[in-house]
């Protein structure tokens, strides 16, 4: 096992240079274009979100959704300032072991936080389709920031683990980074390396297996819904929300899973060091930071209806055109009287009285999967 000192600059780490083709990855361009894009995507869709109506405000998956998009703002604004600093002192450590530990114990937690995040989101909306008499007489949406804190702490303890003897940070090429030992000797470096990559790769496939069976019961739900607006609109939403939420799986997997695979492979010692890399799929892990907001943004109701119609438009112009002169026979107004709701009528063919929810769902209209959707 190698041991870099803090004080030596990236030199040390190639037995004295840098290759020809390693000089392009160690340059401040890439992560300072990564910490502008992370903390602009994130800012933005936490706007986004605090503009949301309250009913979306008052739901579980909202408030995972916040959650989410604050942990990799978190995540960006703990690390990537100490790395730019780190190459504008010309990549020599300043801090010492104490910003080692510090730059390692936030690169462990926001990794684990988003994934359990992202854990409790299928969770949700799993609970939401399959038992749901349960989750709207259990689970209100002020639980969801004692969940949110829950993970967020558990997280945080197991990024711990080594400063208590169960692991060792150190400072990883090109000298910018601190990460837990990944090529360690002792029995306890190689058992905190394998507690993180199998933590990790099981909440992922526990994840797919959960939006396997959400879209599955989808599907199910679409063929036996009654042909009631209200159920439509019921279905419609909750395919919006497990669309986005195999987005943000596929973006947290894709970026993800390389950095834990690697880690465990080395622990096999099937594999020796490889210092580039390592460095690659450490900045492919951080890209999720900077994706998972846009894929929020970019699956916002309003996108997702406006690219079908676009689609729909250009290659199936009759089923537009036929869509688009039945829509206004559709469309439904609301009005508050001081007493109660009034639903008017825009057309003949709709009936005055309120909408009532299919029984095959069973949720009132107040608690309704409708009201979470992303507007």
């Amino acid at each position: 096992m190698e041991n870099y000192s803090f004080l030596d600059p990236v030199i040390q780490f190639n037995n004295g240079t840098v290759d020809e083709e390693q000089r392009p990855m160690v340059s401040s361009l890439v992560p300072s274009i990564m910490f502008a894009a992370g903390v602009f995507g994130n800012l933005l869709a936490l706007f986004v979100l605090s503009r949301s109506p309250k009913e979306q405000r008052r739901s579980v998956f909202y408030r995972l959704v916040a959650a989410l998009a604050f942990t990799d703002l978190f995540g960006t604004l703990t690390t990537s300032p100490v790395t730019l600093l780190v190459y504008n002192n010309n990549l020599k450590w300043l801090g010492g072991q104490p910003l080692c530990d510090y730059f390692s114990i936030m690169l462990i937690f926001a990794g684990l936080a988003t994934v359990f995040t992202l854990g409790a989101m299928a969770l949700d909306r799993f609970m939401a389709l399959k038992h749901p008499y349960i989750y709207h007489a259990k689970i209100k949406y002020k639980q969801a920031t004692y969940i949110v804190l829950t993970l967020w702490l558990v997280a945080i303890m197991i990024a711990l683990l080594p400063k208590i003897g169960l692991g060792k940070n150190v400072k990883q090429f090109p000298g910018s980074w601190c990460f837990f030992e990944m090529y360690g000797d002792t029995a306890s470096e190689k058992a905190f390396a394998i507690l993180f990559s199998i933590l990790g790769i099981s909440i992922i496939f526990t994840i797919a297996v959960l939006n396997i069976i959400l879209m599955s019961t989808l599907c199910n739900m679409r063929k036996k819904a009654p042909r009631s607006l209200n159920a439509r609109n019921i279905i419609q939403c909750e395919v919006q929300m497990a669309i986005f939420l195999v987005g943000v799986m596929m973006v947290f997997s894709v970026c993800y899973a390389p950095l834990m695979i690697r880690v465990l492979v080395i622990q096999t010692g099937l594999t020796g060091r490889n210092n580039l890399f390592d460095l690659t799929v450490i900045r492919l892990a951080s890209f999720n930071q900077i994706l998972d907001p846009w894929v929020y943004l970019l699956f916002r109701r309003e996108l997702v209806v406006r690219g079908i119609s676009i689609i729909q438009k250009h290659f199936c112009p009759k089923t537009f055109k036929k869509k688009k002169n039945n829509s206004s026979f559709k469309y439904i107004e609301r009005t508050m009287t001081t007493e109660k709701m009034v639903t008017v009528a825009q057309t003949s063919d709709i009936p005055v009285s309120p909408i009532t929810p299919p029984p095959l769902l069973s949720l009132s209209e107040k608690n309704s999967s409708f009201d979470q959707c992303p507007a």
